[in-house]
């Protein structure tokens, strides 16, 4: 396939890339590309979840006329691709090495029922952790959101019956932006881990949030919400409602929430 022969910008998780303009963008704002990672990119989103050997991208990279040092070309454009995506080699989200071959871009399934979460875990989730939202801002107001939101996600879910969700004191100070969330999961001893990163935009917020596999490190479901940012700044149980709905749906679409019922008083 001719890689200009693509038109349509193609999409996943947060990230979406165009081959018209050559632009590979991130909560809409431009990231920087050179041309061979993006060309890389472009490779591996055309047959999602399977390698290409090192041999075909070399082909497809660099013409038979170019003299080029091959190996040390196409290990940089892959060092250079996975920094613009946050990704890593040890602990892939997009770019994985598949030894002695190549390399595949990772499917990502942004609505996974029970039935596939149970597949790929292998059996249900019945601990997880919810961390802080990264907001890479010194901002008060965008702390109190992402604390705010990140309390009422973590009360709602816990109320889901055969779940155990960490209490927010003991995740409140997983807050860095470059936090490897498998690795967290694993510290915390929980199955799985939801983590986001919330940016704001003039009056827009922006917020994705994954739900990742602790044990395999592979995203269970991921979301995209968009919300003016003056009305979450006034509601935001709203915005952290509607995260919880869609946890609900992969979590335990069946299953009914526990109600902690309030003792009654004596007459």
């Amino acid at each position: 396939m001719n890689l200009s022969s693509q038109v349509l910008p193609i999409r996943f998780g947060v990230f979406e890339i165009s081959p018209r303009t050559s632009e590979l963008r991130k909560h809409g704002l431009k990231v920087k590309l050179g041309q061979q990672a993006f060309k890389l990119l472009l490779l591996l989103l055309q047959r999602p979840g399977e390698t290409r050997t090192r041999e075909e991208l070399r082909q497809q990279l660099w013409p038979s006329n170019t003299f080029v040092d091959f190996e040390h070309s196409l290990n940089k454009a892959v060092h250079l691709l996975r920094q613009a995506l946050g990704d890593s080699a040890s602990n892939p989200r997009y770019i994985e090495t598949i030894a002695g071959q190549g390399y595949r871009f990772i499917p990502i399934q942004e609505e996974p029922s029970r039935l596939a979460v149970r597949r790929r875990n292998g059996r249900k989730i019945e601990s997880l952790a919810v961390l802080p939202f990264a907001t890479g801002s010194v901002d008060p107001d965008m702390e109190f959101l992402t604390e705010r939101v990140t309390e009422r996600v973590i009360d709602t879910i816990s109320r889901i019956s055969g779940i155990g969700v960490l209490a927010y004191s003991a995740v409140q100070r997983y807050r860095e932006k470059d936090l490897d969330p498998r690795r967290v999961g694993q510290n915390l001893l929980v199955r799985a881990v939801a983590a986001g990163e919330m940016i704001r935009r003039n009056d827009e917020l922006l917020l994705h949030v994954e739900l990742i596999d602790v044990g395999s490190g592979t995203q269970l479901w991921g979301a995209q919400f968009k919300e003016p940012y003056s009305d979450v700044l006034v509601h935001p149980e709203k915005l952290a409602d509607k995260i919880c709905h869609r946890l609900r749906l992969v979590l335990a679409p069946n299953m009914s929430t526990r109600r902690r019922e309030r003792p009654e008083r004596a007459a």
